[in-house]
């Protein structure tokens, strides 16, 4: 079951971490992620092994997107298109009602999970949360976040900030200095 806080735009934009770092770099590990997504969970196992190019394609332009948006810029224009032109046509598919809420009919996988993704980049840019978007601040992280604190650094605190930590405490020790003190 998905346990990430962030809508599944910035999720899937966070696939990719750094520039050695790709979480979706083959098919299998695409798979593998979608399974935390039920809407994209079904369409992925029907999908194309040799669409993997366009998804990372997709996802580096939502990634530029949703990098301009935090860092207070206008997106490229064809990042921007890529990113959410298939979130606002009309649906590929069709919803079925079902006990545990919704099913999808049969549908043509590769159209449904670009315009699943895309259609959480639009509301994603059209909702509050847009202007909660930070980019991290940790050495070569390339993730990006929804931050309810305007003071908010790191994707990660356990990772990211920890890495900012050991390395202000390893600058202070090589330069023979103290930590300041709170009080």
């Amino acid at each position: 079951m998905h346990t990430d806080p962030e809508p599944l735009a910035v999720s899937f934009a966070n696939t990719r971490s750094s520039s050695v770092r790709d979480r979706i770099g083959t098919f299998d590990e695409f798979r593998r992620w979608a399974q935390d997504w039920p809407a994209l969970r079904p369409l992925a196992a029907r999908l194309p092994a040799d669409s993997l190019a366009s998804l990372l394609e997709r996802r580096d332009a939502t990634q530029l997107v949703l990098h301009a948006v935090a860092d207070g810029r206008k997106p490229p224009a064809a990042a921007f298109a890529l990113a959410t032109d298939s979130g606002l046509e009309a649906a590929p598919f069709r919803l079925r009602p079902a006990a545990c809420g919704a099913t999808l009919g049969r549908v043509p996988p590769f159209e449904a999970i670009h315009h699943i993704i895309a259609r959480s980049a639009v509301d994603l840019l059209l909702s509050p949360q847009a202007a909660a978007l930070r980019r991290c601040e940790g050495v070569g992280c390339r993730r990006v976040f929804a931050s309810a604190r305007a003071n908010r650094r790191w994707c990660d605190t356990r990772v990211c900030g920890n890495r900012a930590r050991v390395a202000a405490h390893a600058r202070r020790h090589a330069q023979g200095t103290k930590p300041p003190t709170a009080g």
